[in-house]
């Protein structure tokens, strides 16, 4: 049998079959990757969708959960609406409270009667000129401030909620600032670098922010924990301003990261610790909060801050809580309080002068800055015991 004639297709012919064959190809590949993006973009579409879903039910949720808790809580008489604020507080910072935490809550009265009803922001003046002086990709806003004050959640509360726009790395928000946040100015900025967060810092293009707390309940604080500050004390004679012993004033001294400090008292530490801070306003712009503030009046003082150095308030303008306490629970900061206690304790004016002797109480009327005190609208505790 012969074997099949052989098809001779013209050379141009097959050239041009080859290309048909390759652009069908092509069209084919083509429709593919669009049907592909086609359901890429529908199915990211689909998971925003969800996601603002999910969002608006979350916020919907809480809404209900806070209305609810209150709900819950005139109807078992576990509150009254003067303790509503506190509790309006630790549910939008998403607080799971028992019933026993619901009946302790202060009262806004208490409250108030310690701090006043709005916060107080010192020196906001000087924030234009850091804004017109300091370029944004160097500007940082810092934390500073004495032992038992406040520095680590205010320090949590910047660096979660704001951030500096035209900055090559970072948000510019900073947990102290780069000369230590419990050093004295004077003897530390611009001459010394802090082990965390002190190396390659323009310390000139730092704003400082310096909190500051009741001198009453911080020295109760410093029982609590003394950190390097060191008097005469003990579980039962504490502050112990003035001596249970030999009924003189109790010498403190602090050890800082390149000086001693001594002080007559905890009281002089706090008024002198302070006021060198105070004087620093008319070296370079600076501001200071109060941690009361901070804890009471969260959100306003941390959008003021933010403003203030030229930054935004970051997830979506949604102001971010921290229920947890803003210190590791080790080493050094062993048994910081959290949210809640906190809440509990600097809201009720009878813990002010805890530990408190009568001999601590007449020497701090006599010493303690009433400059100082006024300037932050501190009221002074009375002494009605025994």
């Amino acid at each position: 049998m012969a074997p099949p004639s052989t098809i001779h297709v013209p050379t141009k012919t097959f050239n041009l079959l080859i290309a048909f064959v390759f652009i069908l190809c092509i069209c084919n590949v083509t429709l593919v990757f669009w049907a592909v993006e086609r359901d890429l973009v529908q199915s990211v579409a689909s998971h925003i969708d969800l996601k603002n879903g999910v969002q608006r039910l979350m916020k919907q949720m809480k809404k209900a959960r806070r209305d609810n808790l209150l709900t819950v809580a005139q109807a078992r008489n576990l509150t009254d609406p003067d303790q509503h604020y506190a509790l309006h507080i630790l549910v939008d910072a998403g607080v799971d409270l028992t019933e026993d935490v619901v009946k302790k809550l202060p009262r806004t009265s208490d409250i108030y009667s310690q701090y006043g009803d709005t916060p107080i922001i010192r020196n906001l003046q000087s924030c234009k000129r850091f804004r017109e002086t300091v370029p944004k990709d160097q500007r940082l806003l810092a934390v500073a401030g004495m032992f038992n004050t406040g520095t680590n959640i205010l320090g949590n509360l910047i660096v979660h909620n704001c951030a500096i726009a035209g900055r090559k790395k970072g948000t510019g928000m900073r947990q102290q600032v780069p000369w230590g946040k419990h050093n004295p100015p004077t003897t530390h900025r611009l001459t010394h670098k802090s082990k965390v967060g002190g190396e390659g810092v323009n310390q000139s293009a730092v704003f400082p922010l310096v909190i500051i707390k009741d001198p009453y309940h911080w020295s109760i604080s410093q029982c609590r924990h003394k950190y390097f500050t060191f008097w005469e004390h003990d579980a039962n004679n504490c502050p112990n301003i003035v001596s249970a012993w030999d009924e003189e004033p109790t010498d403190v001294t602090v050890e800082y990261a390149t000086t001693l400090g001594k002080y007559d008292t905890l009281i002089g530490l706090w008024n002198d610790w302070y006021n060198e801070y105070e004087r620093e306003s008319s070296k370079y712009p600076i501001a200071y909060v109060r941690f009361e503030d901070v804890l009471f009046h969260a959100e306003n003082v941390v959008n003021t801050v933010c403003l203030c150095v030229g930054g935004h308030i970051t997830n979506k303008g949604k102001f971010k809580y921290l229920e947890q306490s803003a210190k590791v629970n080790n080493g050094t900061h062993a048994g910081a309080n959290g949210l809640v206690s906190s809440i509990l304790r600097y809201g009720n004016p009878n813990l002010r002068l805890e530990g408190w002797t009568k001999m601590d109480y007449d020497y701090t009327q006599e010493h303690l800055d009433h400059d100082l005190m006024e300037k932050y609208g501190y009221s002074r505790p009375i002494w009605n015991r025994e």
